[in-house]
């Protein structure tokens, strides 16, 4: 008996689950994504800092609603460099607001 009722509760749980959890942005910027997006980090640094060298501006500290609104542009080919361009649409909505929010609440270099 408490065999079929786990059988009848099981497809529940697996339905009732989520598609998948809400995007991580440190596990962006460290990793990228698997949709191509490269890790931020392999430019701006793993505290977002910047690299002036290579021209990476330091994210760290920027408001989450400017690196949204610039992720977004960049997305549209709009700004950034090509390669940014390319990250920025590798990332899903989601993904560019938990960067940005993840990014936005490290300290200012």
């Amino acid at each position: 008996m408490r065999f079929l009722l786990l059988l009848l509760l099981l497809p529940g749980l697996a339905w009732a689950a989520p598609d998948g959890a809400d995007p991580d942005g440190r596990d962006i910027v460290l990793h990228g994504n698997s949709n191509g997006a490269l890790p931020c980090a392999a430019c701006h640094g793993a505290n977002g800092a910047g690299n002036p060298a290579t021209g990476a501006p330091a994210l760290a500290g920027l408001p989450a609603g400017v690196i949204t609104a610039d992720l977004a542009n960049m997305a549209k080919g709009q700004g950034g460099t090509p390669l940014m361009q390319s990250i920025a649409q590798a990332l899903s909505p989601a993904e560019a607001q938990a960067v940005a929010a993840y990014l936005s609440g490290l300290p200012k270099p």
